[in-house]
């Protein structure tokens, strides 16, 4: 099993508790492998993820990228940049794609939003 379906097999599953109330959607993640392509369905919703290669289904997203770039998002990379540098690629959705990006893994070294001192906004804009 490699890393990124590793992944999604069990850390995500606890992240899903960040998408909206209601989500759900399938997304197909085209995997490219030395000498292959893999195809992986995620089926999302706000409590879970099972992950099959069974069949075909239909994707609200299909997301595209080396195998190696997914094992660095599952690590902590951020997949904006990859997205802006072409290294991922996605068809669908948008806001599948966004919520999405909840699932990953923020930068190993993340501490979580800083407080902003100074309160409602004060001094803003001088």
């Amino acid at each position: 099993m490699d890393r990124t379906v590793e992944y999604f097999s069990g850390p995500a599953r606890e992240r899903t508790k960040l998408l909206p109330r209601g989500f759900s959607a399938t997304v197909r993640l085209d995997l490219r492998r030395p000498g292959r392509i893999d195809h992986w369905y995620l089926i999302i919703t706000e409590r879970d993820i099972s992950i099959s290669q069974e069949g075909e289904r239909e994707a609200d997203c299909v997301i595209s990228a080396d195998g190696e770039v997914f094992d660095r998002l599952v690590a902590g990379a951020d997949p904006t940049a990859a997205t802006l540098r072409s290294e991922l690629v996605f068809r669908g959705s948008p806001s599948v794609m966004i919520h999405f990006q909840r699932l990953l893994p923020g930068p190993p070294d993340a501490r979580g939003p800083k407080r902003v001192h100074g309160g409602g906004g004060e001094g803003r804009g001088r």
